[in-house]
């Protein structure tokens, strides 16, 4: 009975082992020789029977660059006469590499000579995958909300601007419009400032919409469009804005596959990186421009912690400039981050290129090291779908009216340009300053009424708040929606997917008359 009980608990202690891959062993020093349990071998790829087991043999396993740690770790146990516990690599006989924990410690003698040495082998390799798993999803998750926060940033931001910039563009048109009917007594000198005060609210505007796609969630002008004809279209001017000493390569899928995006903004990523890759080759290279088709599965959202199983074109940009280092691949996406000289890029080309991708659905990497060339590899989901061919049209020409117009608007300075806009151009015009009067003024004036113009943002009540209210008082009243925030904002996007009418701030004078022209002549 206590022969058969010491079988199974034998029995059971070698199933806890293989279970918990754990390994004892003992080194007899004397001798050299080292002994083990079943899994102790089993870690090594080897059998009680294969394994020559001897000091040397046990060094050979470990990896050639964690060989002169583990020897240096046994010599200090043995000097210092205390237990160690380390991890380190072994390399397989099939080469595979798996990570082992070992804790030890030495018995000596009388004399105090080191005899033996006792320990356990644990293969931790799962173990540590999954903590480096774990660390990169944590990171990644990191990345994304500081993003998105300082993408909410940005869009505030932005709105500010674009309230500044809707009153100076509007003053500057008013005095330009005012002037064209004294030409004869302006001076051209006064002319030309007009035109470069408006050129450089241009350039505002410009930084403005760069900040506003960072911080959009939702593609501009989405429709089915073909990969590869927008980088066919693109060569020509990716040719001249690269230099003569770096050569483009394009090679593209057979198949031209469909995605839903916004052809300027594909065109856009094209651009901005292209001039990225040119910066870093100043004495010349190779700038490559590759699609192929890929499918996401599990193992690839296990691996890098985000996407969705499916179908993608593949769209890499390469380059063979001068890389960067792991420091500057994790902030190269945030706003106004640049490595470039002052004054020589606004840091805002890949915080763009990153925003684009994200509004369309799609995932970007970059694979790059130092004096190895840099990868952007953009994931676009494929769809079904054929694409048509979109004929632009003219808008008409700007329309004097006579009609009333109820203006909503808690920016003091765009309501007074907007209403000189407004009776300059013969309407009759009737003023609030948030969603609340303006439901009190429509409700003295419906009968004279013909559009609302609201703010989407103000305060006490907003402006899809007061239409709505507005509209059960009288269902057909038609209303166009002004915002400087980003369009997926919640109340922007809410008026979008009403398809109600919508113009985004800064608007210039011109503009704004050929929208409320439009929307009162629908």
């Amino acid at each position: 009975e206590a022969e058969e009980a010491l079988r199974k608990s034998e029995a059971s202690l070698a199933n806890a082992q293989r279970i918990a891959h754990l390994g004892n062993w003992q080194w007899n020093m004397r001798e050299n020789k080292v002994v083990g349990s079943d899994e102790f071998y089993r870690i090594f790829g080897k059998t009680r029977q294969t394994f020559n087991g001897t000091y040397e043999t046990l060094l050979n396993f470990v990896h050639p660059d964690d060989r002169v740690f583990v020897k240096k770790s046994v010599r200090e146990a043995l000097d210092e006469k205390k237990p160690y516990c380390i991890n380190f690599r072994i390399l397989l006989p099939d080469g595979s590499v798996r990570i082992i924990h070992t804790e030890a410690e030495v018995i000596f003698d009388s004399a105090g000579k080191a005899i033996q040495m006792n320990g356990t082998n644990q293969d931790i390799t799962e173990y540590k995958q999954a903590e480096e798993e774990k660390a990169k999803l944590r990171e990644q998750l990191y990345h994304a909300q500081k993003l998105e926060s300082v993408g909410k940033l940005v869009g505030c931001i932005a709105h500010d601007f674009n309230n500044i910039l809707s009153a100076i563009i509007g003053y500057v048109e008013l005095l330009q419009n005012k002037m064209k009917k004294y030409d004869s007594s302006v001076d051209d000198s006064s002319k030309n400032y007009i035109e470069r005060i408006l050129a450089i609210a241009e350039k505002a505007i410009h930084l403005t919409q760069n900040l506003l796609i960072f911080s959009r969630k939702e593609i501009n002008n989405p429709r089915p469009v073909h990969v590869n004809t927008i980088i066919k279209r693109a060569e020509s001017l990716l040719s001249n804005l690269i230099c003569e000493n770096i050569k483009l390569n394009t090679v593209l899928t057979d198949k031209n596959y469909t995605i839903m995006a916004d052809s300027g903004q594909i065109e856009q990523i094209l651009m901005n990186l292209a001039t990225n890759a040119r910066d870093a080759m100043p004495d010349g290279g190779i700038l490559t421009i590759r699609t192929e088709i890929v499918t996401l599965d599990n193992a690839f959202i296990q691996n890098y912690g985000y996407g969705e199983i499916g179908k993608y074109v593949l769209v890499s940009i390469s380059d063979t400039g001068m890389g960067m280092d792991e420091e500057t691949q994790k902030m190269i996406f945030e706003p106004f981050f640049t490595t470039k000289k002052h004054g020589k890029g606004t840091g805002l080309g890949l915080a763009i290129v990153y925003g684009i991708v994200t509004q369309h659905q799609g995932y970007i990497q970059v694979d790059s090291a130092r004096g190895k060339g840099t990868t952007f590899k953009i994931y676009l989901p494929i769809i079904e779908s054929d694409v048509e061919e979109i004929i632009p049209q003219d808008l008409p020409a700007p329309v004097k009216g006579i009609e009333t117009i109820l203006l909503a608007e808690d920016n003091i300075e765009i309501r007074k340009i907007i209403k000189m806009v407004f009776r300059g151009s013969g309407y009759k015009v009737i003023d609030a300053v948030n969603g609340e009067e303006a439901v009190d003024k429509f409700m003295k004036n419906k009968d004279d009424i013909r559009l609302l113009v609201f703010d989407v943002m103000m305060p006490k009540k907003n402006g899809k708040e007061a239409y709505d209210e507005i509209k059960k008082i009288m269902p057909g009243i038609k209303a166009l929606f002004m915002s400087g925030y980003p369009k997926d904002g919640v109340s922007n996007k809410i008026i979008l997917e009403e398809s109600l009418p919508f113009i985004s701030k800064p608007v210039s004078p011109t503009g704004l008359l050929k929208k409320v022209r439009e929307v009162l002549d629908t």
